[in-house]
């Protein structure tokens, strides 16, 4: 069965496009600058690039500053390995010290735009059309819940890789470079979170599907990443921070997040959930069946395929992240569904994609033109009005401290304590703080300065 036409067509390989080379190329640059720009405009109060936020600087610069690139690059945090930011932040800590917030928050705005890029060209075997493939890249720079805490960082950029690894196994390139870029894709964002691997049925179907080792870098890419994750784990002793939890609540969380979530967007959710929790999570849970089901019905092949994986792989890439992070409780407490929103993201942009696989299918064929425009139109109609309602909802980030403020209390503290080996900075949210030696902040604050 694995090797039956709804497999092959779940891999299909597109049509080169018609469009001239110089032409496509403008067209993607542009992309990338306006998705990056758009991720940094999200952000209210002070800006991303003032601001270190959390991990970026606790673990990650902290940890990068103190050891070699090598020592990083294999160190764990939570017991597993966070390769891209890792690598990404080490090239910042080469730059001036008053630019580092800036440079990572760069880091993630062009990381997403990267990644944006990429899912708009991967998708083209299941979205033919390239208005609805912008869609797509929209839902992935304006989605609504990202605001709070997965835009313009490094530590939440795999998150956004996990839903670009979905599409790189749904690729089917027939390029060099192309099978070289989705080995790449899955290779760093299994290598910088250990969940994608969740993906790995989808890789096997894949794999049993397309004999052709050529159709399976991918596949490979995926394997060296886990691979990867499976020595830092191992080194890691056993470390993590984690406590599993009960898989009761996980359903209903669906339900609210992703079922209704994609659609209502942050504040439309939390004010449903604030009149009704089981009202959101039953409306939610008829969404989602609404979305799936008339996938499942069509006569055309290429489109069961598509929703079949999607309502196995969305529910389980929300369900196994928030059972193993100990995320279930939390999310029945939380004020608002923001938070602890990464673990719904993938699902959430998995399910939008088939909705635009299924409206391209509507609209696909010749003499359809005013068809495609009107499943274009229909498409933003029904996901604008959360992306403009939640584009700069206020975050943790708003209020800073901004770095450049810091750094100045750090260098008194140190110039006033002589014997003073460390210092701490403050950064964003207050609580963190990144630790760095007083002989490198004298040294490099006056060779800034």
């Amino acid at each position: 069965m694995v090797r039956g036409t709804w497999a092959k067509e779940l891999f299909p390989q597109a049509r080169p496009s018609s469009w001239p080379r110089p032409v496509l190329a403008c067209g993607y640059v542009a992309a990338f600058v306006l998705v990056a720009v758009l991720a940094l405009a999200r952000q209210t109060g002070v800006p991303a690039t003032q601001t270190l936020w959390a991990e970026d600087g606790v673990i990650f610069y902290s940890q990068a500053v103190a050891h070699s690139v090598l020592h990083t690059l294999a160190s764990s945090y939570n017991g597993y390995g966070q390769l891209v930011p890792r690598l990404a932040v080490q090239l910042t800590a080469l730059g001036p010290l008053r630019d580092v917030p800036t440079a990572v928050a760069l880091s993630g705005a062009l990381g997403l735009a990267l990644l944006s890029c990429l899912v708009f060209h991967m998708a083209r075997g299941h979205i033919a059309s390239p208005g609805l493939r912008a869609v797509l890249v929209g839902a992935m720079v304006l989605l609504p819940l990202a605001v709070v805490e997965m835009l313009d960082n490094l530590v939440n950029l795999p998150w956004w890789s996990f839903f670009a690894a979905f599409w790189a196994l749904l690729w089917r390139p027939s390029s060099r470079g192309g099978r070289l870029a989705a080995a790449l894709v899955c290779l760093l964002a299994a290598a910088s979170e250990p969940l994608v691997g969740l993906l790995l049925p989808l890789m096997a179907v894949r794999a049993a599907t397309l004999r052709n080792w050529r159709d399976n870098s991918a596949a490979v890419g995926l394997v060296l990443g886990l691979v990867y994750q499976l020595a830092v784990v191992l080194a890691a002793n056993g470390e993590h921070s984690f406590s599993r939890t009960g898989l009761s609540s996980i359903p209903a969380a669906f339900g609210a997040r992703v079922g209704l979530g994609w659609l209502t967007g942050l504040r439309g959710t939390d004010a449903i959930v604030a009149w009704s929790r089981p009202a959101a999570e039953v409306v939610g849970g008829a969404i989602f069946l609404a979305l799936i089901v008339p996938g499942l019905r069509l006569r055309d092949v290429r489109v069961r395929a598509f929703t079949v994986a999607v309502a196995l792989l969305a529910p389980v890439c929300f369900a196994v992240p928030v059972w193993l992070r100990g995320a279930g409780p939390y999310m029945q407490t939380a004020k608002s569904v923001g938070y602890a929103g990464r673990y719904a993201a993938t699902p959430m942009l998995m399910l939008i994609s088939a909705a635009l696989v299924l409206a391209g299918h509507l609209c696909a064929g010749p003499g359809k033109r005013a068809a495609a425009l009107g499943a274009i139109a229909l498409c933003c109609v029904v996901l604008a009005p959360a992306w403009v309602t939640d584009f700069r909802d206020p975050n943790g980030r708003r209020e800073g401290p901004t770095w450049q403020s810091r750094l100045p209390i750090a260098l008194a503290e140190c110039r006033a304590h002589p014997g003073l080996r460390l210092v701490k900075l403050v950064i964003d949210p207050p609580v963190d703080h990144v630790v760095i030696s007083c002989r490198a902040l004298a040294q490099r604050a006056t060779g800034d300065d």
